[in-house]
């Protein structure tokens, strides 16, 4: 199933373009956002086909269509994705293209055909370099139960140690392996996005939802996307991890 997202900060203009693109196909499912903050969150929890954003979207917390287009990038998992830009405003689409790679535009009022065509021939190109890309991701392979299990370490969200056994947090599931020590599998791990945090833990920075400080105001917590369990920050990693998920976000953590 090909996922698209909509942001679109006005309610029947979000509404008639949901419509159109849920015509071209039974396999489209069409997310709605209306605030760059609501979309970055779906972005984090579902993996985004294809975007159609409003360029000159009103968000005063959150900024423009530009901005989140400009989040979006930062991010690994969607430095290539397909963004359309919706606009009433042509002027804007210079430094649309300039600055994030957008793709096309689309003008207001919608032109049903041109938007149905465009989504078919994106969408189809998307699933056919998603599963070119599917070969190449990076996993490990590890011993749970006797069984050997692979895991791909882009949906590892992150790993926490306890006394010699480690369990490994995915978008899926949770796996816990014996006398497996974090040195180790940290060894096995040469995705950059994870990184460690704690002596007991590693971090996917791109799932981090917040890193905020503790009630006792001395340590620091993480928390995640797509899972209501959190990490720690220590002491001597907590400048590299808040450097990163700065750099990869553009977010400041709790004060």
């Amino acid at each position: 199933m090909c996922k698209v997202l909509i942001l679109e900060d006005d309610r029947i203009q979000r509404q008639a373009l949901s419509d159109i693109i849920r015509q071209c196909s039974s396999s489209y499912r069409v997310y709605e956002a209306d605030h760059v903050a609501e979309a970055v969150s779906i972005a984090r929890r579902v993996q985004i086909d294809l975007f159609f954003v409003d360029i000159g979207l009103n968000d005063l917390k959150g900024g423009s269509g530009l901005r989140f287009a400009e989040k979006i990038r930062k991010m690994k998992n969607y430095r290539l994705t397909w963004i359309v830009f919706v606009t009433i405003h042509k002027e804007y689409m210079f430094t649309a293209f300039r600055k994030v790679h957008c793709y096309d535009y689309i003008v207001k009022p919608y032109d049903k055909a041109e938007i149905q065509k465009m989504t078919g021939l994106l969408l189809s190109e998307s699933r056919e370099e998603g599963n070119a890309a599917r070969t190449r991701r990076e996993f490990i392979i590890v011993p749970v139960k006797n069984i050997q299990v692979k895991i791909f370490t882009d949906e590892i969200i992150f790993v926490e140690v306890f006394l010699r056994t480690s369990v490994i947090h995915t978008i899926h599931d949770s796996f816990a392996i014996d006398y497996l020590s974090l040195k180790k599998l940290k060894s096995m791990i040469t995705d950059k996005d994870i990184l460690q945090s704690h002596r007991s833990y590693l971090v996917n920075i791109t799932y981090i939802s917040k890193i905020e400080k503790s009630n006792d105001r001395t340590s620091y917590r993480i928390y995640f996307y797509q899972t209501e369990k959190t990490a720690l920050l220590g002491y001597n990693y907590r400048q590299n991890v808040m450097d990163q998920f700065h750099k990869l976000c553009g977010w400041k953590e709790d004060e």
